[in-house]
């Protein structure tokens, strides 16, 4: 390549050079939102993040253990058929009994007949409950049939404590859990203090859950020290508030800053989750006394707190909100993607993102942020950080607010939907007090 002395630059033509110096000042005259400058987005989630399934292959085909009766005095007979801590199949046939249950052996998979009749009990609290210190644990084509609570609590199958993963909740049945309060379709809470202490490797797959009146809980939900998790291709309809939701900072774990203030637990967190090819139809909270029987602003899959979550191929029809990014605590909610999502016929919008406070509990001091003590007329003063939402069918029509609507303290975030407008889309993501910075072009 020849050389201009004089410059000590490459030769070219006199077009060549005056044409790049053109194309150099056109790009930086362009608006910066249509580039990812700083920290914008999402960090996506790649396979490696997905609970393990490895370990499902290694329970028998055929079972083990058959239980016409009691499943509990099945269970307990797994070791001296199969020999103790080895994986034991139990076939729950149409005469079985004995819930409520409680198991805490590990290795041991329940395994419902074709065409189950109803599991049920007249005992209110929880149906099926797998505890501490357990591992791989299945519970497979079981038909839960509920009953109305009044004002107790009632859950269908509850996961909950510590040192507990490898999970599957498969193709099962939950329908008619009542109650004015609180009750759950499958309930997964983690209360451990650390990172080993972590629920994790949990699958919920091909559920059919319907006709639920959950009170202020959820039909699916997966809240506090829970990594490594799958919701996956249920089907859920006809119920009185949220659908599928993951928490956090709700008070599972609390530590105290340098200066005393009580904050919800770093681990306090559903992360790394997948919430994927879902399908929800009719959820309204009128007549659902927990909202004094009024439609309210809950939404059918919602995020709460939780963190590092792909939100994908889902469907909803005729909710109040059909999706939300929400942070009612004193928590980030951060490093959501959600794209390729439907929905339609939703009451109030399709997508609502944002702290509903108008005060941050950062830049407000002092606002309580103990989540054991907070009431939910002091929440919403969290955020909403590092999101990237594109490729979404949101086509509901008509709906009382904007299709997508956006409140507080949404930051780093990529919002490529109809209506939303860029917001503080020149900088590195960041913004001040409860503002928004919102890019609009990946």
């Amino acid at each position: 390549m020849m050389t201009d002395t004089l410059n000590n630059i490459p030769y070219m033509k006199k077009t060549s050079l005056t044409c790049l110096n053109l194309l150099t000042l056109m790009i930086a005259m362009m608006p910066l939102q249509g580039f990812a400058k700083g920290d914008w987005g999402a960090t996506p989630l790649t396979e490696k993040h997905r609970p393990d399934r490895q370990w499902i292959k290694n329970f028998s085909l055929t079972p083990d253990v058959i239980a016409d009766g009691s499943i509990a005095k099945a269970i307990e007979s797994c070791d001296g058929v199969v020999g103790v801590d080895k994986h034991c199949v139990i076939r729950v046939t149409n005469t079985a009994s004995g819930l409520p249950l409680e198991i805490f052996r590990s290795k041991t998979k329940l395994l419902g007949v074709a065409g189950m009749l109803p599991l049920t009990t007249p005992e209110n609290d929880t149906f099926i409950y797998i505890g501490e210190n357990t591992k791989q644990v299945i519970i497979e084509n079981l038909n839960l049939q509920g009953h109305k609570a009044g004002n107790k609590e009632i859950f269908a199958l509850f996961i909950e404590g510590k040192n507990i993963s490898k999970i599957l909740i498969k193709n099962n049945k939950i329908y008619n859990f009542d109650s004015n309060e609180d009750a759950h379709g499958i309930a997964v809470y983690g209360s451990g203090n650390n990172k080993k202490q972590a629920i994790h490797d949990v699958i919920i797959e091909g559920n059919d859950i319907s006709d639920m009146r959950t009170g202020s809980s959820e039909s699916i939900v997966v809240n506090g020290n829970v990594m490594r998790w799958e919701i996956k291709n249920n089907t859920i309809q006809n119920i009185n508030n949220i659908a599928i939701d993951a928490i956090g900072g709700e008070g599972t774990s609390a530590t105290r800053n340098k200066q005393g203030r009580i904050l919800p637990g770093k681990l306090d967190a559903a992360r790394y989750g997948f919430i994927e090819g879902n399908t929800v139809r009719n959820m309204s909270t009128a007549g659902n006394p927990a909202y004094d029987s009024e439609e309210s602003w809950a939404a059918a899959i919602y995020i709460d707190g939780a963190h590092h979550i792909k939100i994908t191929n889902n469907s909803v029809e005729n909710a109040s909100w059909a999706y939300m990014l929400g942070a009612e605590n004193c928590v980030a909610t951060r490093h959501i993607t959600m794209t390729e999502n439907n929905a339609t016929g939703s009451t109030y919008g399709d997508l609502y993102i944002g702290g509903y406070a108008k005060k941050g509990y950062k830049a407000n001091k002092n606002i309580n942020c103990n989540p054991k003590t907070s009431q939910d007329e002091n929440e919403g003063h969290g955020y909403i950080e590092n999101i990237t939402i594109k490729n979404n069918k949101l086509t509901s029509s008509p709906t009382s607010e904007s299709l997508v609507t956006l409140e507080y303290r949404i930051t780093h975030a990529i919002i490529a939907e109809p209506t939303v407008k860029a917001v503080n889309a020149g900088g590195n993501g960041s913004a001040r007090k409860d503002n928004n910075a919102i890019q609009i072009i990946e």
